[in-house]
């Protein structure tokens, strides 16, 4: 069992993660914050958090943004 420094430097590295991969994406799709907003449904104070690394992750909305994409999301757990 993780310790609750370890488990909140999991949770932390995890929503980096995923920011970075919200911020290809988006760029990559010459996207700004209020278009992928517009697009996908999701508030764009959220997606400004999110890819800040600091919002609590919302599989709701992470599923509608990666759909705006034609991705779909992938949760696994792992042994540690």
């Amino acid at each position: 069992m993780l310790d609750k420094k370890q488990a909140k430097a999991n949770l932390k590295q995890t929503r980096l993660n995923l920011a970075e991969q919200i911020i290809a994406l988006r760029r990559a799709n010459h996207m700004r914050v209020v278009d992928l907003s517009a697009q996908s449904d999701v508030p764009s104070i959220y997606i400004e958090k999110l890819e800040l690394g600091l919002a609590e992750l919302n599989i709701g909305y992470l599923n509608q943004i990666a759909r705006t994409f034609h991705q779909k999301i992938s949760i696994e757990l792992e042994n540690i």
